[in-house]
Formats: C-alpha cells, sequence, structure tokens
C-alpha cells in the first residue's frame, strides 16, 4: 500500500514537537494564500481546458474526453458541485453532486437524478478538494513536520496529514505536502488514492502528486491557475505529467448558490465524505 511517510516520520513517529512545527507551518502556509478571506464567499465558478496524456491518462480520465472544455461550479466546505461539459460527447450536458447524489441535465432533458457515476463524481470532488486543500487540511487530527527535501534546485520544507492512525491504512488517504521555503507557497503536493474508480490489480500501490503554479490572487486568495498532475512522485520535468488542468476566469459568487442544490427532498451534509 502506497505510504506518504517521509524517513522523518518512519523513523520518529509523530512527536509532540514536530506536530506543533507543522501545524504552525501549515498555518503561515494557509495565512500566506489567503485563505483567512475564503469564509466570506458562498461559491466560487471557472472554465478549463482539462488534458490526460497517454494510455494511464485514457484510463484515469474522470470525463468522456481526453481533452475537454468545462465549466466547474462549487460551493465551498461542501462536496456540492457541477460540471457542464463545452465540447465532446456530453456538450452542453450538466451533471452535478448534491450531498453525494448524482444528476444529470441533457440538451433535451431537465435535471434527473441517475445511477451514480463513479468517474464523473470522483473527478467533481476531487478537483474540488485540490482548490480548498489547504483549507481543508488545517482541520485534520494528525499534521507533522516531516524534514526538508531539495527539488529542482529548490528547496521545499514538508507537512505529513493524515487521519486515525500515521500508518498506512484504506479508511483515509494519507498527505505530504511541499512547502516552498522561499516563497511559502504549497507548490507541491503527494497524495494516496485509496477510494478511486480504478479497481486495477495493485492499485492500493499507486499514489498521485500534483504540482500548483500559476498563483493569481482573486478576492485576495492565491488561486493555481494551472494545476499538474504526476502518476506517482513529481517529475523533474512537467511535460511527464498524467493530466493537467489550466483555470481562466476564476469567479467568487458570481451565480446564486440555489443552482447546487436542484432537490429540495435532500439533506444537506456539508462536507461528509459519504456517497
Amino acid at each position: 500500500m502506497a505510504d506518504m511517510r517521509t524517513k522523518m516520520i518512519k523513523r520518529d513517529g509523530i512527536s509532540q514537537l514536530n506536530t506543533v512545527k507543522g501545524e504552525n507551518l501549515l498555518k503561515e502556509t494557509w495565512k500566506k494564500h489567503g485563505f483567512e478571506n475564503l469564509n466570506s464567499h458562498k461559491v466560487y465558478s471557472f472554465t478549463a481546458n482539462d488534458t490526460w496524456k497517454g494510455l494511464m491518462g485514457r484510463m484515469g480520465k474522470p470525463w468522456p474526453e481526453a481533452k475537454s472544455k468545462l465549466k466547474l461550479k462549487y460551493a465551498i466546505n461542501t462536496f456540492d458541485s457541477q460540471v457542464e461539459f463545452l465540447n465532446g460527447k456530453k456538450e452542453n450536458t450538466l451533471a452535478g453532486l448534491q450531498s453525494w447524489q448524482y444528476y444529470e441535465k441533457t440538451p433535451e432533458s431537465d435535471i434527473g437524478f441517475t445511477t451514480y457515476n463513479k468517474r464523473i463524481a470522483f473527478g467533481l470532488s476531487a478537483y474540488h478538494y485540490f482548490f480548498e486543500m489547504l483549507d481543508r487540511l488545517k482541520n485534520a487530527p494528525i499534521i507533522s513536520y516531516a524534514g526538508e527535501k531539495t527539488f529542482n534546485s529548490k528547496q521545499y520544507h514538508l507537512i505529513f496529514v493524515t487521519w486515525k492512525d500515521a500508518k498506512p491504512h484504506m479508511q483515509h488517504d494519507q498527505y505530504l505536502l511541499w512547502i516552498n521555503a522561499e516563497t511559502q507557497l504549497l507548490e507541491y503536493a503527494v497524495y494516496s488514492l485509496r477510494d478511486n474508480y480504478l479497481k486495477i490489480p495493485g492499485y492500493k500501490a499507486f499514489y498521485g502528486s500534483i504540482k500548483f503554479s500559476d498563483y493569481k490572487s482573486v478576492d485576495g486568495i492565491l488561486i493555481p491557475h494551472k494545476q499538474i498532475v504526476f502518476l506517482n512522485q513529481p517529475s523533474r520535468k512537467d511535460k511527464s505529467h498524467l493530466h493537467q488542468l489550466i483555470v481562466e476566469d476564476f469567479k467568487f459568487d458570481d451565480f446564486d448558490i440555489s443552482e447546487l442544490y436542484p432537490s429540495s427532498d435532500i439533506a444537506k451534509i456539508g462536507d461528509k465524505k459519504l456517497h
């Protein structure tokens, strides 16, 4: 099973000293990104070009197309979300999650709750989590400083984050955050993939990593407008990525939150990971 613990964590465990150091560093990074301004908003949206490369990309893509133009809408600190496909097989189709209940709307039909689409649901929730990663992870019960790393001539502080138990287990993911020592920004995150739709042999050993770049301030919050995903560890060359998301027109509160709650009969569950 993939294990995000560094040699330092495996050797020393989660000490009180490193817990405090990790929590303080994570809080400082959270502030540097401007996330104290997040709760002044309810929703955000953006248009994006999403590209998945190669055989693993074709296997792993959550959308029908390997190259997709998408309009995504999210309610902050929930998993309630929508994607509108702007090209390809599902062009002008809307798909969404409301309290983990899946629905679709096609050009020929109104919104209808239908069979749970594991791929699209995974894509919606994963992308949602990546944009709010620092804000969500700061509340995790296990946070520890995990050492330092030099990569591509840059120095990084490492923060290990998980739930329940530091050792790898199937119920919860592990994260290793790479904080650029000079800019104090989150530049990479390495993460396990315990719950995913690719139940291929040995899938427990796979993990992913994401590079956040092209940060732009939107209402005082730094938003990564370029996100590159690698299979397993980050590559020294960005072109060796599995998946790339290029963000356009990121806006807060540009639509009414009611759009993400088409059914009044479904109870709101916030950010609980239930499906």
